[in-house]
């Protein structure tokens, strides 16, 4: 019995034994890739151990990874467009891959979960960060456009960068303020100005999800794309301080020149011997003799004006400066990061007195513990800025001005002549001035904190809360003046707070070649927001200390409101792939909404996408040598959009003094509030929903060098939300919400980019174009011949593009007597006075007549072709970048009112109308006008202020946009200074431009904030 308990215990003793060499035999390996050159983490890299098919991992978003291997065991890295690396396993590694090709295959963030860009299958653009990150801007999305194939961003020169809007696949609502697409930063959802919420030093990496199966994650919310934004956070095991500054130039440009006072005054004489059969003017600035002769007149306030030249433009616009500075500390341990990142911006405007300075702070952190199983950080950003705005129109009002009108009278006060052929314009310079009072204060915080658990390997536990609080002070005031003696006062305030839960469930497995991620999550957000205001008027003192309200002594007016929004939704998504060959995925999400009626607030959005690796078949091996690379994919989902009125479901009445009063004692003097209605719920409102097909085809060649992604899409919108317009005896509350027409855009996008070397030089070349197609496909009967311009009896906006123009077609100007003769005798002209010099329009019905019903459609300036050329090379630590856009599309020139007509604006006017004005004296002598611009008159005999092909031009261009030169210190100077990196450059933006569009930037149609030509000086080192 002993010697068989013996036997026992010596087997337990050995096979214990045996499972402590076992164990003692694996070796868990935890280790950081990262580029070579540049010292960056590489996201995505495969770590394998040799000698096993199964065992192997891929670092995450710092570049770490842990493994569990054999003792002894070597370990292959490798990464696409790079170097593989094998290294014997150890506790701790650090492996710096270097760089094999000029092709790196990215890791994207995709939405709640991060993707090889090569497994991708659906359309995703990825933007270089390193390419824009010496743009001074104040806000980064306006430094990317014509960068990104299917991208579209408009901006002007508003400080701060206020003013920039973006469309991803073109317009997909008939409501402006619903086509810009969905901005997730470290998984916080916004739709707010991204300037208010960012300096362009935080942003690490941009991905552009364009397509339906891409976005479809987002669901109600993914309509017009998403734009992901992930900000930058401390490295493993490294601290480093990071400064960057830049200084930069601003100067105004315009594009077409203006008449000096006296040239207007030639232009008024022979414009009024036009319209008065020889005639001269008598003028009390110019004179009633034989020529216009300036002399002084009496202004506004009663006193002298001295007639001199003024060049409005000289007194509303400035050479400004802008300072950018950014200071960035980070540490890294083995268990963690923390970076601290500060941005102060002061941007001054191109129009004098106006700024935007802002204080960006941004806290992150992320820690692990327990063996890479238990991950927390966080992502705060504390933001403070203040706004010094322009005045309404500014630009189109420095056109306005006369040019015979000086800022002051002989007294000193600001000149607000209105006699005479000076206008009513108001004095700009006093305006600017008034403004420049006006405070206009904001706060946000804005940020996310996350919890990840791994219990099992491959199954990853996340929940992540974001919130977004914005707070709004404004205070405007406008003095008493010459025209107005009561003064006004307006305050008010406004707070928003927005907060996002999110809680998903991530499952990755690799069964021998086979590929799985498995993705389920749920989400709820609500937005809450509250406004106040207050007005009054009849301030006794006008001291700055002493404008606020409590000092009004009438019109007192006081109003507030709060609105609320929320969403619930459940979302999935799964991804396979064979070998990297055979790619799929499949994602659903349901939403449910509280902007939409009860019953018809849940929905869901699916999507399904394929992906084939076509290079990686065998009968492509013959093309090894050429052909890197060859994926074809198609995608198919569906889309929402939610963004109308947050009480758009319900019927709305207000409570109101003002308008809705009443006398309830009978007095006939003693007033109570009461209610009124505003808008009639609609029981059937449903979601507006987008429905698109994607096909593409990524492709690199000869070794990585050259690469191509082209895309071909069909997006189809319906049921789209719109505001039903009414007729008036319907009464109060006439206003609803329904469903109610539908919309396509097709395009096509294509990228390409070549990337090559030649000892020490290196030189990139990348282009971009998207071509665009938009049509608006059905109306309802209510609004069939109505909406969006149409005329109300036989011509509907269906069949034509969003935001079309309808009006006369035109046949340039009538150039002899005998073509006015012609024309008269041919046509019954019921519209318009046909004369020499006058536009002539067109019989576009072909009844004989002209009328209105000749009003046609005439096209939009919604662009037909995007396009983005980069030029960059580097040699010896120079580097040299020059980026060009452009566009092609038509332009609607609504200034040519102001500058081309002289019979439609007693303001000033374009250099243009001295050719026309000495087309006519040639007229007079030769008997043919020779004039593209209509012939000089004081009365508009001939409604030439309708709309007409006359205003609409060829709004296309092709501009520099930036011109980028730099040096970087080598490394053995920087190793003596014990300096990380050194690098001044000099940038330029806007320096010219190629068009034939006649007013000032073919880029910002109308009369937007003026674009600068800014040139900068800048200098980033760190440690």
């Amino acid at each position: 019995m002993l010697k068989s308990i013996s036997l026992r215990l010596c087997t337990l003793i050995v096979l214990l034994f045996a499972g402590i060499c076992s164990f003692a035999q694996q070796v868990q390996v935890k280790g950081t890739v990262v580029e070579k050159s540049s010292g960056e983490s590489i996201i995505g890299a495969s770590v394998m151990e040799v000698g096993s098919n199964s065992n192997g991992t891929i670092t995450d978003i710092d570049g770490n990874f842990t493994l569990s291997v054999a003792s002894g065991a070597t370990l292959s890295i490798s990464y696409i467009g790079y170097k593989t690396v094998t290294v014997k396993a150890q506790s701790t590694l650090r492996i710096e891959l270097t760089e094999d090709s000029q092709l790196i295959d990215e890791v994207v963030v995709t939405g709640y979960m991060s993707e090889k860009k090569a497994s991708l299958t659906g359309s995703v653009a990825v933007v270089k960060m390193k390419d824009v990150a010496d743009i001074p801007t104040g806000n980064v999305l306006s430094s990317l456009q014509g960068r990104v194939a299917g991208m579209n961003i408009t901006t002007d020169g508003t400080p701060g960068g206020g003013n920039t809007s973006t469309l991803v696949r073109g317009k997909s609502s008939f409501r402006g303020d619903a086509n810009s697409p969905l901005y997730v930063i470290d998984g916080v959802m916004t739709r707010e100005n991204i300037s208010s919420i960012l300096s362009s030093n935080d942003v690490e990496s941009i991905q552009v999800l364009k397509d339906a199966a891409s976005a479809s994650i987002y669901g109600a919310q993914a309509a017009n794309g998403v734009i992901i934004i992930t900000t930058k956070r401390a490295k493993k095991g490294e601290t480093r301080v990071d400064f960057d500054m830049s200084l930069t130039l601003q100067g105004y440009q315009c594009g077409f020149d203006m008449l000096n006072a006296d040239e207007w005054g030639q232009v008024y004489w022979s414009a009024y011997k036009y319209a008065n059969n020889g005639a001269t003017p008598s003028s009390e600035i110019y004179g009633n003799g034989a020529t216009p002769k300036l002399q002084d007149y009496i202004g506004l306030n009663g006193a002298k004006v001295h007639a001199v030249d003024t060049d409005w433009r000289d007194v509303v616009y400035r050479t400004a400066l802008m300072q950018n500075y950014s200071a960035t500390l980070s540490k890294g341990s083995d268990n963690g990061a923390f970076s601290l990142a500060l941005n102060y911006l002061d941007h001054d405007g191109l129009v004098e007195n106006t700024n935007f300075q802002r204080i960006n702070t941004r806290i992150s952190s992320n820690y692990h513990y327990l063996d890479n199983r238990l991950r927390i950080g966080e992502n705060v950003a504390v933001n403070r800025w203040t706004q010094t705005l322009s005045p309404a129109g500014v630009d189109e009002n420095a056109i306005k001005q006369h040019p015979a009108k000086t800022v002051y009278d002989e007294n000193g006060d600001y000149n607000d002549a209105i006699n005479d052929v000076l206008g009513d314009a108001p004095n700009m310079a006093r305006l600017l001035e008034n403004e420049k009072r006006n405070k206009h204060d904001y706060w946000r915080i804005f940020g996310n904190a996350f919890l990840e658990i791994e219990p099992i390997k491959d199954l990853v536990l996340k929940t992540n809360f974001g919130m977004n609080y914005y707070d709004e002070t404004n205070k405007t005031f406008e003095p008493a003046w010459a025209r107005d003696e009561v003064n006004k006062l307006t305050q008010s305030s406004n707070k928003r707070l927005d907060w996002v839960w999110t809680n998903t469930v991530t499952y990755s497995k690799t069964f021998g070649k086979n590929n799985l991620t498995a993705l389920l999550g749920t989400e709820a957000k609500k937005n809450h927001s509250e406004s106040m205001f207050g007005y009054g008027t009849g301030l006794a003192i006008e001291d700055e200390d002493y404008i606020y309200l409590d000092g009004v002594t009438a019109g007192k007016n006081v109003g507030a409101g709060a609105s609320n929004y929320g969403m619930v939704s459940y979302f999935g998504k799964v991804n396979y792939d064979y070998e990297g060959r055979y790619l799929a995925s499949v994602t659903v999400r349901r939403d449910a909404s509280s902007r939409l009626a009860k019953g018809n607030n849940v929905d869901y959005f699916p999507s399904v996408s394929a992906g084939w690796r076509i290079s990686s078949e065998k009968f492509m091996e013959a093309t090894g040598n050429w052909l890197a690379d060859l994926k074809l994919r198609a995608s198919w989902g569906i889309n929402g959009n939610d963004i109308i009125d947050n009480e758009a479901p319900y019927t709305k009445y207000l409570i109101s003094l003002k308008d809705a009063s009443y006398n309830m004692n009978g007095d006939g003097t003693t007033l109570a509030p009461g209610g009124y209605k505003v808008r009639s719920t609609n029981p059937d409102l449903k979601w507006e929903s987008t429905r698109q097909l994607n096909i593409g085809v990524d492709a690199a060649f000869l070794n990585g060098r050259l690469s191509a992604s082209l895309d071909y899409f069909d997006k189809k919108t319906s049921d789209m939300l719109v505001e039903k317009p009414y007729i008036a005896v319907i009464g109060e509350g006439g206003y609803c919400w329904y469903n109610g027409g539908t919309m396509n855009n097709k395009g096509f996008e294509m990228a390409l980019t070549w990337n090559d070397k030649v000892k020490d030089f290196q030189y990139n070349v990348a282009f971009n174009l998207s071509y665009y197609k938009n049509e608006v496909t059905e109306l309802t009967e209510e609004i069939y011949y109505t909406y969006g311009g149409g005329n109300g009896v036989d011509k509907t906006l269906v069949g034509q593009p969003f935001g079309s123009w309808m009006g006369f077609k035109t046949d340039g100007v009538f150039r002899t007597q005998q073509e006015v003769d012609e024309y008269k005798s041919k046509y019954n002209v019921r519209f318009g006075a046909p004369g020499v010099g006058r536009i002539k329009y067109v019989d576009a019905d072909g009844n004989g007549t002209i009328d209105t019903n000749d009003r046609v459609w005439l096209g939009s300036d919604n662009p037909k072709v995007i396009a983005g050329l980069n030029l960059g090379a580097s040699w010896k630590g120079f580097d040299l970048s020059m980026f060009f856009n452009g566009m092609i599309r038509d332009a609607y020139n609504n200034s040519k009112y102001y500058t081309d007509l002289f019979q439609c604006w007693t303001g000033n006017h374009s250099t243009r109308l001295l050719d026309a004005m000495h087309a006519y004296e040639n007229f007079e002598k030769t008997g043919v006008y020779n004039s593209s611009v209509p012939a000089l008159t004081t009365l508009n005999s001939n409604n030439e202020h309708e709309v007409s092909e006359f205003y609409i031009e060829n709004g296309s261009y092709i501009k520099l946009k930036s011109l980028t030169l730099g040096y970087t210190l080598p490394k053995a100077v920087l190793d003596k200074m014990k300096m990380r990196h050194a690098r001044i450059y000099f940038q330029a933006q806007n320096l010219f431009t190629i068009t034939g569009y006649t007013s000032a930037d073919p880029e910002g149609l109308g009369y937007p904030y003026p674009l600068p030509r800014t040139f900068s000086l800048g200098l980033s080192f760190g440690f």
